[in-house]
């Protein structure tokens, strides 16, 4: 994993030094750059591709996404020209950066690089591998001049660091962001937690005014029991903002019931945040000892005393029955428990 990580840094590096001189190009940087793979330089290599069509930017999240958008993208192509492209570059370079279709076929996807290269795309991993090889070094402020598909959506407003209102083609919905769990500041039923109004102010910061866009993810279902739509929310950089919230320290990774995608990306986000002390993992910021900023009621307790567990919960909640008898832990109060385990997150049904 450490030489992945050197080596992944080494590209971005190189990527720097060979990046495109945008201060050459005109206004339309979509224009210039049809076509073309670009990762952002000074984020954390997120890809996108810009359209030829459009000029606009589409996000490429991962492997899968980037073969879906390319197949989505992808004009139909005949057998016999796809072969003259494959057999000919300077034939091939008159239509670099598209993505071709064989409609003869199966309608197996093809690449064509700035070089005139048919690069077949040949399912998700592919995909990736093309993307990487091939993107084009970029920084965020140049990135930010080349429109963004229209699958973003204006943030009508922040409610708390986990709930937003966003305008989805003319209809209001407000979001439930998953994987992510940050200090209460608006429930009438509990009293501000700590370090809420700080999550609450960082999410506006990033968040009011802007567009994002909208990932679901099938393993959670559509919609939370409030009628919340559950979404990943990426800002126009490519940011995954639930990841970004728990790495800051604004919030805590949270599963509910059943993992989530990210969840193994999300719990490391979380590690990292504690391990810096950053934001609510800051012991001078929030003493998690204070019980006015505790649910303090008279029932039992329980969590795991295994390593990689992250919650506790309260007797009510049925979950803590699962737990291994091995690593099971009672307490007499919350207060008992997280004297132990400071740093556990209760379980979302006990709140």
């Amino acid at each position: 994993m450490k030489n992945q990580f050197i080596l992944f840094l080494s590209i971005i590096f190189i990527l720097c030094l060979t990046s495109f001189n945008f201060s050459q190009a005109n206004d339309n940087l979509g224009d210039k750059l049809k076509g073309r793979i670009l990762l952002q330089v000074e984020s954390n290599g997120e890809a996108w591709y810009v359209n030829p069509k459009d000029s606009k930017r589409y996000y490429m999240a991962n492997g899968d996404e980037a073969y879906k958008i390319m197949r989505n993208l992808g004009i139909g192509i005949t057998t016999k020209d796809l072969e003259r492209i494959k057999a000919d570059n300077n034939f091939a370079k008159q239509y670099s950066g598209k993505i071709f279709l064989q409609v003869e076929a199966h309608g197996e996807a093809f690449y064509i690089d700035i070089d005139g290269n048919a690069h077949y795309l040949k399912n998700g991993v592919e995909a990736y591998n093309i993307m990487r090889d091939l993107g084009l070094g970029i920084t965020n402020s140049d990135l930010n001049k080349i429109i963004a598909s229209g699958d973003y959506y204006s943030v009508v407003r922040v409610v708390d660091g986990d709930t937003i209102v966003v305008d989805i083609n003319g209809n209001t919905e407000k979001l439930r962001l998953i994987g992510l769990d940050t200090p209460e500041t608006v429930d009438p039923r509990k009293p501000v937690q700590c370090f809420g109004v700080e999550a609450s102010n960082k999410a506006k910061e990033l968040l009011e005014g802007k567009k994002v866009k909208l990932e679901n993810d099938i393993s959670q279902g559509e919609r939370d029991k409030y009628n919340r739509l559950l979404r990943y929310v990426y800002l126009e950089d490519g940011t995954l903002f639930n990841k970004l919230m728990i790495e800051s320290g604004y919030g805590h990774e949270y599963t509910y019931v059943i993992p989530y995608k990210y969840q193994e990306e999300f719990m490391k986000a979380e590690t990292y945040a504690r391990e810096n002390n950053l934001g609510l993992w800051n012991p001078d910021v929030c003493n998690f000892e204070n019980q006015n900023e505790l649910n303090i009621t008279e029932q039992i307790f329980y969590t795991s005393s295994h390593w990689s567990s992250e919650l506790y919960y309260c007797e009510n909640d049925s979950t803590w029955k699962g737990l291994s008898k091995k690593y099971l832990e009672s307490y007499s109060s919350e207060v008992e428990l997280l004297k132990v385990h400071p740093y556990k997150t209760l379980h979302k049904p006990c709140k």
